[in-house]
């Protein structure tokens, strides 16, 4: 158990926001907590696991982040939509997670050199010309499982109805202060044994997180895949490329 609280404890200190109280659409979890959670998380109202309970929280986080900040968004048992407040972007959903997981996660991040903030490379995650770049593939039924009118089901004009459709996400900062880059124009070029070369636009996958780029692709279920991200900065003058190599679900 303390491995795994270890382990978890590393994944979030990685992942936990060093954003600026009034960014807007991404405040910081202690003030998502302050103003929307601590309601119930305080007390533990109605079994809600309490602020900094690790091991009430340790259940829940074995199934990722990401599905942890899912089923918030969605509701579940006494706990309404985005706690039930509409305006609730994901971001702040996850930050509030986050604190809610270790409470001091902020101060110690807030703390580090701003340096110390850029990820490791890795399978999802480079830095080229300066840029840390983030990958993510999803496909696109699990988005479908979102409400009908979420912010999920709605990018990019709605979730295609085809089958074999996946949504591509690639997040862009500043490897040195990792402020969001949100005016870049950004291209993936995708191939695959089996299937024709892709050259696919991507554009803001929503206005409250500017960082985030995304569009949906069609891809050869179990095949590996390359993914060249190619990113031009406005007013840069080159072409950054990252590569990537996911294997779809």
């Amino acid at each position: 158990m303390a491995l795994h609280i270890l382990i978890l404890a590393t994944f979030l200190l990685a992942t936990s926001p060093n954003t600026a109280a009034g960014d807007t659409g991404n405040r910081p979890g202690k003030d998502v907590v302050a103003s929307v959670c601590s309601a119930c998380h305080q007390a533990g109202l109605n079994g809600a696991p309490k602020i900094g309970d690790r091991e009430a929280w340790v259940p829940r986080m074995k199934r990722g982040l990401n599905e942890l900040s899912l089923s918030a968004i969605r509701g579940h048992a006494g706990m309404p939509a985005r706690g039930g407040q509409a305006a609730l972007t994901d971001p702040e959903i996850r930050n509030a997670i986050v604190y809610m997981w270790d409470p001091e996660a902020e101060a110690r991040a807030a703390a580090r050199p701003v340096a110390a903030a850029v990820r490791a490379p890795g399978p999802n995650n480079a830095v080229v010309s300066g840029i840390e770049v983030n990958f993510g593939l999803v496909p696109a039924a699990r988005l479908r499982a979102y409400p009908w009118d979420s912010p999920e089901r709605l990018m990019h004009g709605g979730v295609p109805t085809g089958s074999d459709y996946y949504h591509v996400n690639v997040s862009l900062f500043d490897a040195g202060n990792r402020k969001a880059i949100p005016d870049a124009a950004v291209e993936i070029v995708v191939t695959q044994a089996g299937a024709p070369t892709q050259k696919v636009s991507l554009g803001h996958v929503r206005s409250l997180d500017p960082s985030s780029y995304g569009q949906y692709v069609k891809l050869v279920p179990r095949t590996p895949a390359t993914v060249v991200v190619r990113i031009r900065p406005s007013g840069a003058e080159r072409v950054a490329e990252a590569k990537f190599s996911p294997l779809p679900e």
